[in-house]
């Protein structure tokens, strides 16, 4: 059986202001280090064959700290980056409403196929996600392996190890630097743990945003979380 922590990055600065990061190369916060290291504390005890990770900063640098601690080297993949959200990105959804008022409006209709102005939509996300996943699947059929990314891509991972619809991406929470657990037993994915964050000294999860920040549900949701 082949287990898979799918694990959220730390805090950004951006994070905390409710801003879409996308691809933008926003590094930790102090807060956001600081998960990381608790997190990478949590998974002293677990050894990993391999430890994947998006290549922007946020999820590097929460890769990192893991590393150090397992003595692996992460590998960087593109496909675990966050969904591309263009022109939205380092605005905050209040700033976005009032610029594109349209386009929000067809998003929060179909935020499965609409896609902010130059971005990408939810169906590439998973598409560029579950790449990697067979890859990984196909190399490793036993073990343990880690990957480090973003709400968007490992929100992708869990929507298609339930078989679900990309809708479920709304009803999906996942903290910074929580885990997920995914298991793949003969071809078959089952999620066995999500969003756990007990190993953040027990942290309160924001209030003001859906996951820290994370737009997907807030956008799309009816009125400001």
């Amino acid at each position: 059986m082949l287990t898979l922590f799918l694990i959220r990055h730390g805090e950004t600065s951006w994070n905390a202001d409710g801003r879409f990061q996308g691809h933008r190369n926003t590094p930790l916060s102090e807060h956001g280090l600081a998960q990381a290291h608790q997190l990478a504390q949590a998974l002293a005890p677990v050894r990993f064959d391999a430890l994947y990770t998006s290549d922007l900063a946020r999820a590097a640098l929460t890769a990192d700290a893991i590393a150090t601690i397992q003595g692996l080297t992460p590998v960087h993949d593109l496909r675990l980056r966050e969904a591309f959200f263009g022109e939205w990105e380092g605005l905050t959804l209040p700033e976005v409403t009032e610029r594109w008022p349209e386009v929000i409006a067809a998003w929060r209709e179909d935020s499965l196929r609409t896609r902010p102005p130059g971005g990408e939509t939810l169906e590439q996300v998973q598409q560029r996600v579950a790449a990697l996943v067979d890859e990984v699947i196909a190399q490793y059929t036993a073990g343990t392996v880690a990957m480090v990314g973003h709400g968007g891509s490992v929100r992708a991972v869990i929507a298609t190890a339930l078989g679900a619809d990309l809708s479920i991406f709304r009803r999906l929470r996942l903290d910074n630097c929580s885990i997920s657990l995914v298991t793949v037993r003969d071809g078959h994915m089952a999620l066995t743990r999500m969003n756990d964050i007990c190993h953040l000294n027990q942290e309160t999860p924001r209030a003001t945003w859906d996951e820290a920040g994370d737009q997907w549900r807030a956008a799309t949701a009816t009125g400001r979380p």
